[in-house]
C-alpha cells in the first residue's frame, strides 16, 4: 500500500510538471496568453449570436441566446482541443518519455486537464462578464453543470487516448480525425437545440455522445431547457468504454513508441 501510495504521489508531481510545462507550449508564444482562450471562443459565439438575431431566431426554452450559445461551444471547444492535443502528446514530447517517470499516459492526462481547466475558467469568466453587463445569466443547477462538465472531461480523455494511441501506430490518424470533429462541429447542436428537431434527425443524433453534455449542460444553466434528448445511461456508458478502449490501446502501442526509439 506504501508503494502504491508513494507511486500515486510522484504521478501526480509529474502530472503536475507536465501541465506547467504545456502552459507555457499552448500559451507561451501568444503575447495574450490565457485571454487568447476566451478571445477564441468569444469570437465564435458572437458569430452566432448574430446570426441567429439577424434572422430573428430567438433563445427557445427560456434561455438567454448567449448562455445557450455558451453551452454548446465551452464543451465542444473542451472536446476537440483536448483530442488535438492528445495526438500528439507522444510524438511531440518523446524526449521527455526517456525519464522513468514520465509514462505516455501522463502526457494525455496533462494535456486534457489543462484545456479543461482552461475552458472551465473562460465558461466563468464569460458568465461573468455578460452579468456585469446586465445581460440575463441563469445558472439554476449547477450539479448538472458540473456533472456535464465532468462528462466531457471522461469523453475528451477516452477519445483523446484512442487517437492518440492510433497516432503512435498509425500517423495518417492525425488527418484523419480533424476532418471527423468538423463533422461533429455541425452535427452536435452547437448552435441549434436538439429538442427541437424532427425525431428522425434526432435517432441519428443521438449516437453523438457530446450532443448529450450540451443539452445536459444547457439544462444545468436553465431548468426551463428540456432534457428528454439526454441519456445520461449512454453517454456515461460511451464514456467508460473510451476510457477502457484508450487504456488497453495506449498499453499496446508502446511497443511501437519503443520501437521507433
Amino acid at each position: 500500500m506504501t508503494v502504491l501510495r508513494d507511486g500515486l504521489k510522484t504521478q501526480v508531481r509529474v502530472v503536475r510538471a507536465l501541465m506547467l510545462r504545456e502552459t507555457k507550449t499552448l500559451f507561451g508564444k501568444h503575447k495574450l496568453g490565457y485571454v487568447w482562450a476566451f478571445i477564441q471562443a468569444a469570437f465564435l459565439i458572437l458569430i452566432f449570436w448574430a446570426l441567429r438575431s439577424r434572422g430573428n431566431m430567438h433563445p427557445p426554452f427560456g434561455i438567454s441566446s448567449a448562455v445557450f450559445l455558451l453551452g454548446g461551444f465551452i464543451p465542444w471547444f473542451f472536446f476537440s482541443e483536448a483530442v488535438n492535443r492528445s495526438i500528439n502528446a507522444i510524438g511531440g514530447n518523446m524526449a521527455l518519455l526517456a525519464y522513468p517517470q514520465v509514462f505516455p499516459l501522463d502526457l494525455i492526462i496533462a494535456r486534457t486537464l489543462l484545456v479543461g481547466a482552461t475552458y472551465f475558467c473562460v465558461m466563468v469568466l464569460f458568465l461573468a462578464l455578460l452579468g456585469l453587463y446586465g445581460y440575463p445569466v441563469t445558472l439554476d443547477q449547477p450539479a448538472m453543470v458540473l456533472l456535464s462538465l465532468a462528462l466531457t472531461l471522461a469523453l475528451s480523455f477516452g477519445v483523446g487516448s484512442i487517437c492518440s494511441a492510433l497516432n503512435v501506430m498509425q500517423p495518417t490518424t492525425a488527418r484523419i480525425v480533424p476532418m471527423l470533429l468538423r463533422i461533429m462541429f455541425f452535427t452536435s447542436g452547437l448552435f441549434f437545440s436538439l429538442s427541437e428537431l424532427p425525431l428522425s434527425l434526432q435517432e441519428i443524433l443521438y449516437y453523438n455522445p457530446l450532443s448529450h453534455v450540451i443539452e445536459l449542460l444547457r439544462n444545468g444553466f436553465a431548468s426551463s431547457y428540456p432534457r428528454s434528448f439526454v441519456s445520461l445511461p449512454y453517454v456515461t456508458g460511451f464514456a467508460l468504454v473510451t476510457l477502457a478502449l484508450g487504456l488497453l490501446l495506449e498499453r499496446y502501442s508502446r511497443q511501437f513508441i519503443d520501437r521507433e526509439s
